[in-house]
């Protein structure tokens, strides 16, 4: 007896059905937060499950560009929408499924925690992912390894929380100006901080903040709620929308809404969405996603609703900065946006009750101080 599941990518051009054997689910997965990771998808954390091995995969079948991290792994995305789909480990010839483009998890794979976070420097995600409603019903700790899990994998030490950036590391960041690129580096920009002109972009309320399937997204008194921290920081929020799940390749999109006039080239000219080797992809009528067509990064999401204001992947933001940035940005905690569409519900349902004890436990050091 098997267990059907299928990858496809946002734009349908990748489809693929995969067998597992009932007796091998679920499959133990953690999230990788390492800054090549994150630089390679503008994800938080990525996510794979391996393939059974009596199902090889041709992957001359399937129209996908290939790029190599390292000469042990090759990754493979959707040349149109840029969706992540597979790995294939060098060593033993294996073959790994991305988990967000999949049509059911639940079942299949068994979240475990976050490695690699000592490369966050901050902790990253791993902060939010504390516990989680198992397989079997039952509520179970995330680990966090400082790198891999395997083979006894050190966790994070309790007197090392790694729950904030240090502060020997703060003198490495950039005050003015928040570096970003993807992994192969064809493009890279800058952003500045927030000012008047920051304040003149037109847009209603995200679904992070509304609901949209409860709530109407108008704005009708013009609020700036991309700016926080006094105009000092911009808001900084997930996802795990379809969309967003099937062109990134992952189950949470880490998103930073920032305006276009605060975007701009290394050379300091405006943001073009022609720069390097960003491709533009419309993911659905006057919506677009922009990722680099060598290494597959997911870059930027807009509309035509609110031009002048962007969504900009947090993964590709300078790692110095730790890789939650929050000397940029501040986190809503009060949601992962369009949560009700998650397929990897106990995941996502971690996520946003971690997101509500941080905000609270942070709101709560602010009353003290």
């Amino acid at each position: 007896m098997t267990t059907s599941v299928t990858s496809t990518c946002g734009c349908g051009s990748f489809n693929l059905k995969v067998d597992f054997p009932n007796d091998s689910v679920p499959l133990d997965c953690g999230l990788c937060l390492c800054d090549s990771s994150r630089r390679l998808t503008g994800s938080c954390g990525v996510s794979y499950i391996i393939v059974p091995s009596n199902q090889p995969i041709d992957i001359t079948k399937f129209k996908l560009t290939s790029y190599e991290t390292t000469d042990r792994s090759a990754h493979y995305f959707c040349p149109t929408c840029g969706a992540h789909v597979l790995v294939k480990v060098s060593h033993n010839q294996s073959w790994h499924l991305a988990t967000g483009p999949l049509d059911r998890t639940e079942g299949i794979v068994n979240w475990i925690g976050s490695k690699w976070v000592d490369n966050t420097l901050d902790g990253g995600v791993s902060i939010w992912l504390k516990e989680i409603v198992g397989p079997d019903g039952k509520k179970k700790p995330m680990q966090r390894w400082l790198r891999q899990e395997w083979n006894g994998g050190a966790l994070v030490p309790d007197h090392i929380p790694l729950n904030t950036l240090p502060e020997e590391k703060k003198f490495l960041t950039n005050p003015k100006n928040l570096e970003a690129q993807c992994h192969c580096g064809g493009v890279k920009f800058y952003i500045t901080r927030p000012n008047e002109e920051s304040k003149e972009a037109k847009s209603p309320f995200p679904d992070l903040m509304v609901p949209y399937h409860s709530h109407s997204p108008e704005n009708p008194n013009e609020e700036t709620w991309w700016l926080r921290g006094n105009d000092t920081k911009y808001l900084a929020g997930t996802c795990t929308c379809r969309s967003c799940r099937a062109t990134s390749g992952f189950e949470i999109q880490p998103w930073a809404f920032i305006p276009k006039c605060n975007v701009f080239q290394k050379d300091g000219s405006p943001i073009d969405f022609n720069l390097g080797t960003m491709k533009s992809h419309e993911s659905s009528k006057d919506i677009w996603r922009e990722f680099c067509h060598v290494c597959g990064a997911t870059i930027f999401w807009h509309c035509n609703e609110r031009p002048e204001l962007l969504d900009v992947s947090v993964g590709l933001l300078d790692p110095k900065e730790g890789a939650r940035v929050e000397s940029w940005l501040d986190w809503w905690t009060g949601r992962c946006s369009f949560s009700e569409d998650a397929v990897s519900t106990s995941l996502v349902a971690a996520l946003e009750q971690g997101l509500k004890q941080w905000g609270e436990e942070r709101a709560a050091e602010g009353e003290i101080l």
